[in-house]
């Protein structure tokens, strides 16, 4: 008896501590709960959202992109016209060149040769003409003094015609001999650059063959194939954007090909540059930046409001009003892209309110508040 009565105080104090502490440890908890519960409830308070008001449209502009070459608008390989073995030549790669400039001459011994004996034999008919003509001018008067027949007088007439044929025929002869002389020389015919040596001196070459390649690099034009649709887009005439080394330059259009390249496919087109503006050497690569109008209904958004959907659509949200209101998803289908903009079509209509980016923050049916934006959302 004595015993269980000490125990008791002890057992009553144990008690009144697990009491306690089981007190405190509900309310730890409810108030911990509480605090959750505040706290997640704080996350799903409104959110502001910019959206923009979409258009339809019937048609859109697709970039493209061409890549050619330039090239000089006066080019061509120059050779001599007749053949013969090279005494000089008197230029080299990169030498620019005036109108009129010496620039190769072929060994011109023989030809000299023969002009020496063509206009010894022109002296010789002409000399011959001379006495003609006097004894034409004695016969006649000895004819008219009856002193002499008048087949004489024919005669002698003839043998005046005779070597009047034979100057005629030697002075045609030294003239092409001479001509020959001016063929034994190349000259430039027009300001130019040599692209291209092909021979050197005591080389023999033959009529036509091509001794320089020579380009007028002031007048420059930009040989750029393009697809028959694109073309059918361009206008003769019109000025279009090129590209050189990462540099806008402006380009008249002043051709396009009637034929298709066998191999590519495409048409060849022709754009005047002007190469005081920037630069340019012959074979640069140069890009022309085209578009081509494809008639499709539908409109430009912001590559940023589109959203991943499933089966390879892709999805867009758009709220009903502006201020307080809900977002919806709607299942829309890309076109064309041009890494900015995106043209697309499917569940949207003229006037919808589109969320333009941070598409990944809301899901269908959240609460948000919408404020108009100043973007636009038609690419320009």
């Amino acid at each position: 008896m004595r015993d269980s009565q000490s125990l008791s105080p002890n057992h009553k104090a144990l008690t009144a501590c697990i009491a306690v502490g089981a007190l405190l440890l509900v309310l730890l908890m409810m108030f911990s709960g509480d605090g959750f519960a505040r706290q997640e409830g704080s996350g799903l308070v409104r959110q502001d959202v910019a959206v923009i008001e979409v258009q339809y449209q019937e048609s859109y502009a697709q970039a493209y992109r061409a890549m050619g070459r330039i090239e000089s608008a006066q080019q061509a390989g120059v050779g001599f016209e007749r053949s013969g073995r090279v005494a000089s030549v008197l230029v080299d790669d990169g030498d620019t060149l005036v109108p009129g400039q010496m620039i190769a001459t072929l060994d011109t011994a023989r030809v000299e040769a023969q002009i020496k004996e063509l206009t010894a034999a022109l002296e010789l008919a002409q000399a011959q003409l001379r006495l003609a003509e006097n004894t034409e001018k004695r016969i006649i008067d000895l004819v008219q003094k009856r002193l002499e027949s008048p087949q004489r007088l024919d005669e002698v007439a003839e043998n005046k015609n005779i070597a009047q044929a034979r100057v005629t025929q030697t002075q045609a002869s030294l003239d092409a001999v001479k001509l020959e002389l001016e063929k034994s020389t190349i000259t430039a015919t027009y300001a130019a650059s040599v692209v291209r040596r092909n021979v050197d001196p005591g080389a023999v070459v033959e009529a036509g063959r091509p001794i320089f390649e020579l380009a007028n690099n002031a007048s420059l034009t930009a040989r750029i194939p393009v697809p028959p649709k694109i073309a059918a887009n361009l206008k003769v005439g019109e000025f279009y954007p090129l590209i050189v080394d990462e540099q806008t330059i402006s380009g008249q259009l002043i051709s396009i090909g009637t034929q298709r390249n066998a191999r590519t496919r495409t048409l060849d087109t022709l754009f005047a540059i002007n190469p005081a503006k920037q630069p340019l050497l012959v074979g640069d690569l140069i890009a022309a930046k085209l578009e081509i109008e494809l008639p499709q209904r539908g409109l430009w958004v912001p590559i940023e409001s589109l959203a991943r959907g499933v089966r390879g659509m892709w999805t867009v949200f758009v709220v009903g009003q502006l201020g307080d209101t809900e977002v919806q998803a709607r299942a829309v289908e890309v076109i064309y892209t041009d890494g900015n903009h995106a043209y697309i079509t499917g569940a949207v209509t003229n006037g919808d309110w589109l969320v333009f980016n941070g598409t990944h923050r809301f899901v269908p049916q959240q609460r948000v508040f919408a404020t108009r934006s100043n973007l636009v959302s038609q690419s320009q």
